[in-house]
């Protein structure tokens, strides 16, 4: 029968003399043996640390490179690629018409394209009322006073 290579496993907890919970008492989960001490668990050697640089084929050496984390899928307020291209098209499309829509967002340059169709010229939004605020009501009254 070959020996148990021990592999340790907390089995009883108590308080050390600033009452901080540590393990007091180990088993092996291989065997019914029992300790006071962590068992020391020797594993074969691997290749990995023959060498100092990366290379090539190691498997231990490309797991270093690899980065963990969600990136901008893990972000509820980012949007796709696509979605801000188009965004930024859209925007570019209204400045080349004149309009200056108040951001870059869909929702500013669809307002502003709206703004501009009631008042007949193109909107600005650094001049002008809030694009929602602008209505055919409002386009007569600018237009009777001299801002359009």
């Amino acid at each position: 029968m070959s020996e148990c290579q021990h592999v340790s496993k907390i089995t009883a907890w108590g308080l050390n003399a600033k009452y901080e919970s540590i393990p007091t008492a180990y088993g092996c989960i291989n065997c019914n043996e029992v300790s006071d001490k962590p068992f020391i668990y020797i594993e074969a050697p691997s290749e990995h640390y023959s060498h100092e640089a990366y290379v090539e084929g190691c498997f231990a050496c490309k797991i270093i490179t690899l980065e963990l984390n969600t990136g901008d899928a893990g972000r509820s307020e980012s949007m796709t690629n696509k979605k801000w291209v188009g965004e930024l098209d859209a925007y570019a499309d209204a400045r080349s018409q004149g309009i200056q829509p108040a951001g870059t967002t869909m929702k500013a340059v669809n307002e502003a394209k709206a703004a501009s169709d009631k008042l007949g010229v193109a909107y600005n939004a650094e001049s002008m009322p809030a694009a929602t605020q602008i209505t055919k009501r409002t386009a007569t009254v600018m237009k009777e006073t001299g801002q359009i």
